[in-house]
Formats: structure tokens, C-alpha cells, sequence
């Protein structure tokens, strides 16, 4: 089966589909790189800059990709007790794990994911200053939307892989290598027709200030400090990719929460 590789979403992204079906990789490329420009944190051109450029209070247009994403944060906010957050931009900042933007609205008190209201599709607006980050949960989504298009343009069958953020449809059983935290590959299952995400931080992190932060941000906006891997497998990727953030944090949280979505935290 033909794989193309292409650098997108600050990683290098796999697309494996039937040889009969290789001119639907192009549509499952350019899904991504559509959700990259809405949703990237760096580009000063995407909805998200345009979102911490906005005062509180004022509507913001933003695609419906956008909003839905930032819908089904919402809901993990409140789902979680507001320990998965996508307005832990700051505290990214502060780690050195993002840059420091060069445009915001004037700072007053930093707001939570609550602040964030969605008004319908095309609208967004924010009660309070909020310097939103989607790198944990939009690659997910953006490997959903290439699966739809690849559909969408024919493939009865492939597979998705995005830094280790995967899914895989149709009846064809995959097998994935799990790299654990240490860089070693040490396990493999076998899936169909599912997502899978793995998250870890031991290889990830800085020490400032006499404090160690992580790129993984948990509840009272500390830093989590995880030794192992972490796999979620889930319907989709979106939700694989988010719930592996909340499961480095609280295990058994994640795992209830899967179950409303067809998936499970992976135990070794």
C-alpha cells in the first residue's frame, strides 16, 4: 500500500492508502493543512490569533472547524473539572514551550476554557483575556478530518498517522508500535478501525526559575509531570488525542470518560 509523508502540524504526517486509491491522499494532505492554518498558535493569520487579539466580550469570526473544536473543548473542560484546558497558552509561554505572541488583548485576569463561548458555528467570544492553545487536541482532530476526506474521495480503506496521532478505517487490522517514554518501542497492537494516541513528557522538560514545567498542563495550572507513556485508544482521534492529556494527569478519570466514546486507556 502506498505511504506519502509530507511536515504538517509542527510533525511529519503518514498517509497510507490502497495503491488504487493513492490520488486521495492529496484531499487528506490538504484537510490538514486547512485545519493548520485555522488553528495554528504560531501563524499570526489563524482564528486563534485572531481570538487573543480580540478584546473580552467582542464576537470573533472563526471557521466552523474552529468552533467545533473549541466546542468539544469546552465540554472536556466541564467533563474533566476543568483539568483538560485549552487556555493554557500563558503557562506555555512562561515554559519556553511557546513563543511569546506578538500580538494580545491587554492582559487582566486570565481566563479558563468557562470563558469561552461559542455562539454558534462562525462566532466565538470570550469573557476574559485567554491565550488559547489547541496543540492538544487539534492534531486529532485534523487526522479526523483527513480520514472524512479520504473517504470522501474514494479510499475504502487507510490509515492516518500524525506524530502518533493515528486512525485507521475500514476492516484491514494495523498493527501500531507503541514508543514508550524513554524513545523505545517496546510494545505492538493491533487495531481496526479505530484512533490511538500516546502522550509523555520525560524527554520534555525545562527547568526555570527553580521550577520544572512540562508541555502538559494539569489542574491549578502546574505542570504534569509524567514518567511513562500514556495510550488512549478512542472512536476518534480528537478524543484519543485530548483524553491522553487527561489521562497522564488521572487515569481513572480518563477511563470513565472514554467510555462514553467507544474507548479505553491502555494498560501495559
Amino acid at each position: 500500500m502506498p505511504t506519502r509523508c509530507r511536515p504538517l502540524l509542527g510533525t511529519f504526517v503518514e498517509v497510507t492508502v490502497p495503491k488504487g486509491a493513492a490520488s486521495a491522499i492529496d484531499a487528506a494532505f490538504a484537510a490538514i493543512a486547512h485545519v493548520q492554518s485555522l488553528m495554528s498558535f504560531h501563524d499570526e493569520g489563524s482564528d486563534i490569533a485572531r481570538i487573543r487579539r480580540t478584546p473580552p466580550g467582542k464576537r470573533v469570526e472563526v471557521a466552523p472547524e474552529t468552533a467545533e473544536v473549541l466546542r468539544v473543548a469546552r465540554d472536556l473542560h466541564q467533563a474533566s473539572g476543568g483539568l483538560f484546558d485549552v487556555t493554557v497558552g500563558h503557562e506555555l509561554v512562561r515554559g519556553g514551550f511557546l513563543p511569546k505572541p506578538r500580538f494580545r488583548a491587554k492582559r487582566g485576569r486570565w481566563g479558563t476554557a468557562t470563558d469561552i463561548e461559542v455562539l454558534d458555528s462562525g462566532h466565538v467570544r470570550c469573557a476574559r483575556p485567554v491565550l488559547i492553545d489547541l496543540g492538544g487536541i487539534a492534531k486529532g482532530y485534523a487526522v479526523d478530518c483527513a480520514v472524512e476526506a479520504l473517504k470522501g474521495a474514494g479510499a475504502p480503506e487507510g490509515l492516518v498517522n500524525a506524530g502518533g496521532d493515528i486512525r485507521m478505517f475500514g476492516g484491514r487490522p494495523w498493527p501500531v508500535s507503541l514508543r514508550d517514554a524513554d524513545g523505545g518501542v517496546r510494545k505492538e497492537i493491533t487495531l481496526t478501525d479505530r484512533a490511538v494516541a500516546s502522550s509523555a513528557n520525560l524527554g520534555n522538560r525545562r527547568r526555570r526559575w527553580g521550577r520544572v514545567f512540562t508541555p502538559h498542563i494539569g489542574f491549578d495550572r502546574k505542570a504534569i509531570v509524567c514518567k511513562e507513556r500514556v495510550t488512549v485508544v478512542a472512536d476518534r482521534c480528537v478524543m484519543a488525542d485530548a483524553m491522553t492529556k487527561i489521562a497522564m494527569a488521572d487515569r481513572g478519570l480518563a477511563q470513565c470518560l472514554l467510555a462514553g466514546h467507544g474507548g479505553y486507556v491502555l494498560t501495559d
